[in-house]
């Protein structure tokens, strides 16, 4: 036998493997010995760019402003983006609350609508600097408060709705919006919205649809845009959680092949296993919303605790977290850079 010195001893290995590397005199790993060293190996930190805010629109007088983060009335929309750019968050993504509901939606249509204003708030102020995507959907609109339209028999009306959405698209287009996205899951909607945009001039306006996965954590945003339909649920229009990390990956190609620029999942914080694996499959932007739901649950873990979990999604393979957390955590980071 020979005898083994007490650095061989402290040789980092894993069972069946070749060790990796000695530790230190003292068993510290000399990766995280020295703070030069720590700093020099630590890897892209989250930064207030890597955020974007949902901003929810109301009626100037909505009782519902302040409830949520972002969730402000159209007058106070200039300054809450201006603010937000100034802490470096770089996107926003716009839902209005809907006005003039009828069972096709047609508020939605309206020139002048809650929506373009909003748009066009943003972008009077941002330029640029702030990339907006805005919700293309029925769910605002509709007296049904349904994503989709609806036959008299109360099956699907596919073609209505993709005129719907083919509408709202081009009309947030040309208010100023940088992209879109079809949150109904209806097969043959990115195409429809794609198709509807590069006819009319739009080649460069992203379509961003959602991999959205039936959950109780839209509760809070559906109660305060008055959005939850009629039906009690959304199921067939959303993928079922049992079965999340296989359809969602089958879905996100399916959007990919109609023409989806970027795609975004929600909620993220009990699909973070399906972030992973979406990452591994498309090179494409995937957008990480933490949806309203999540907030209360990130508001137990105090400011450190969210900006470590926005941390883990972006290490997971998010390009940006859409957050209501943006704000508090954008602070934060600013007064703890390096």
């Amino acid at each position: 036998m020979t005898e083994q010195s007490p650095a061989d001893s402290r040789v980092h290995a894993i069972p069946g493997q070749q060790a990796l590397r000695p530790a230190g005199p003292d068993g510290i790993d000399p990766s995280r010995a020295r703070e030069s060293v720590r700093r020099l190996y630590a890897g892209p930190p989250l930064t207030p760019a890597d955020l974007s805010a949902p901003l929810l629109v109301l009626p100037d007088g909505h009782p519902g402003a302040g409830t949520l983060p972002g969730a402000v009335a159209l007058t106070e929309v200039p300054a809450t983006v201006t603010r937000w750019a100034g802490m470096g968050i770089r996107g926003v993504k716009l839902f209005a609350h809907g006005h003039d509901r009828d069972p096709y939606g047609t508020g939605a249509l309206t020139p002048g609508n809650l929506m373009v204003r909003a748009i066009q708030a943003v972008k009077g102020v941002t330029a640029n600097t702030v990339a907006v995507t805005t919700e293309v959907c029925g769910c605002s609109w509709t007296s049904t408060g349904e994503c989709v339209l609806r036959t008299d028999t109360g099956a699907i009306d596919a073609e209505g709705t993709y005129a719907l959405m083919r509408g709202m698209a081009t009309q947030h287009a040309e208010a100023g919006a940088d992209a879109v996205s079809p949150t109904a899951m209806l097969a043959g909607s990115v195409r429809t919205v794609r198709s509807v945009l590069d006819r009319k001039g739009h080649p460069d306006v992203g379509v961003n649809p959602n991999l959205a996965i039936r959950t109780g954590l839209y509760g809070p945003f559906k109660q305060l845009m008055d959005t939850e339909p009629a039906r009690g649920d959304r199921r067939g229009l959303q993928l079922e959680p049992g079965r999340a990390e296989r359809d969602t990956l089958v879905q996100a190609r399916a959007w990919m092949i109609e023409g989806a620029d970027s795609l975004t999942l929600q909620p993220v914080m009990t699909a973070t296993d399906v972030l992973v694996r979406l990452r591994d499959i498309t090179d494409a932007p995937i957008v990480a919303y933490s949806t309203s739901g999540e907030w209360a649950a990130l508001q137990t873990l105090g400011i450190e605790g969210m900006a470590e979990y926005l941390a883990m999604l972006k290490r997971a393979g998010a390009d940006t977290v859409l957050t209501f957390a943006a704000e508090p955590v954008a602070t934060y980071l600013g007064g703890h850079r390096g």
